[in-house]
């Protein structure tokens, strides 16, 4: 699976290219240019070089060909202004938006080494972005982004336009972004938003720390969303568990729902109420050496396309349910390593599952002809696999109890 990955990102390897540039014209701020806009303002400027201080404005991008460099995360910081201004930007999805940067359609720039601050003001009404890219191109390398979020009755259920980076494409146009080597925390609804079918996405190398555990909302660390397609690989992901109300939501680490194609590889999820959520999508969706530690679920697949999803050498553990007094009507898969449900043709092959605080795997009502082969499972509360589905094919599972009795193939 490892091999399939450059074909997603393929398209994103020119972007490395900028920074090397032969006669790039060099801008610092201070220094050629009082603020960092007047320099983005400069054409001629195609190298904006920044200094260990904090900058104070916001800064929207509409050109090609730019790169803007600090001297390293919390040492050159971008924060928001007390006050925001919206986009001018056109668009049809989460329109008339604020922003700490903004990268505007047909734009291609590149930031890297510096964090951005969104200050912690944001307000419901705002649908604020630390960064947003909409029809637009660049890379985002060793940045950090953090305080994308609201405070008191901001930071609530109801306020969930509030994200920390945002690609995003409404069908008039398309980019293609790479986020790696940064960190995303302190943020709101959304940690990294990838949205529309021309957005081409890959978040790798990355941390992204929630709030949890909290009562305000749930949270969810990397979306896919909307045909945008791409990867998420490599990347650590803690604190996104939701203490109030399931009905209103879980916190979830990775979350693919209607998405284009996907690979989901060699991420850690770590104290989510759910680690990854694969629903609804009609194009490959390929889970691969991911694990997941404390979390309430592990991966749940559900309602996605025949054929669509693989599921293969993840490791499960220490998997808990949750206490919530609604849980069995709306969280009824909590602790479960992987639950299936309402698929066909789903592969589900050589996981290991520890210390599951229910089933090791489900395979729900309306399930049929999964493949279901060569796992391992360990000390489950009560069953390693409990098959409730139609001509599901179960071989070589190494386990100790399921429902009905005789799916195990061997003992651990």
């Amino acid at each position: 699976m490892r091999k399939t990955l450059p074909s997603v990102v393929g398209s994103l390897l020119v972007l490395q290219l900028w920074p090397q540039i032969a006669g790039a014209a060099v801008c610092k701020v201070p220094g050629t240019h009082p603020t960092i806009q007047k320099a983005v303002d400069d054409t001629s400027c195609t190298d904006i070089q920044l200094e260990a201080q904090t900058y104070t404005e916001q800064v929207s991008i509409g050109r090609a060909g730019l790169t803007i460099t600090g001297k390293g995360a919390g040492r050159t910081i971008l924060r928001s202004p007390n006050s925001r201004v919206r986009s001018t930007v056109s668009t049809t999805y989460l329109p008339r938006y604020t922003y700490v940067v903004e990268i505007k359609p047909g734009a291609l720039a590149s930031l890297r080494d510096l964090s951005i601050d969104g200050r912690s003001n944001a307000t419901c009404t705002e649908r604020f972005f630390g960064v947003r890219y909409h029809n637009s191109t660049g890379n985002l390398e060793r940045i950090v982004v953090e305080n994308v979020r609201g405070q008191g009755a901001n930071f609530a259920a109801s306020c969930q336009n509030i994200i920390g980076v945002g690609v995003t494409s409404d069908g008039s146009g398309g980019g293609s972004v790479q986020l790696t080597q940064s960190t995303i925390r302190n943020f709101q609804a959304v940690g990294v938003l990838a949205s529309g079918t021309n957005a081409g996405v890959v978040v790798q190398n990355t941390v992204v720390r929630g709030a949890g555990p909290q009562s305000n909302l749930p949270q969810t660390g990397i979306r896919f969303t909307n045909g945008a397609a791409g990867a998420a690989d490599r990347n650590n992901l803690f604190d996104l568990r939701f203490t109030g109300d399931p009905c209103r939501g879980v916190g979830t680490g990775l979350d693919f729902y209607r998405a284009g194609q996907a690979f989901i590889t060699t991420n850690v999820v770590v104290d989510a109420d759910r680690g990854l959520w694969l629903r609804e999508n009609q194009n490959p969706q390929v889970a691969y050496d991911n694990r997941f530690i404390r979390n309430y679920l592990g991966i749940e697949s559900s309602q996605n396309s025949d054929g669509q999803v693989r599921i293969s050498k993840n490791a499960f553990s220490e998997l808990k349910r949750s206490t919530a007094a609604t849980v069995d009507s709306c969280f009824a898969f909590s602790g479960d390593g992987i639950a299936v449900e309402d698929e066909l043709d789903t592969v589900v092959i050589q996981n290991s599952i520890a210390d599951s605080a229910r089933n090791a795997i489900e395979l729900g009502a309306g399930t049929e002809n999964l493949d279901v082969q060569q796992n391992q499972s360990v000390r489950s509360s009560k069953s390693d696999i409990d098959d409730q589905g139609t001509a599901n094919r179960l071989t070589l599972n190494r386990c100790s109890k399921s429902a009905p009795t005789g799916l195990c193939s061997d003992t651990p």
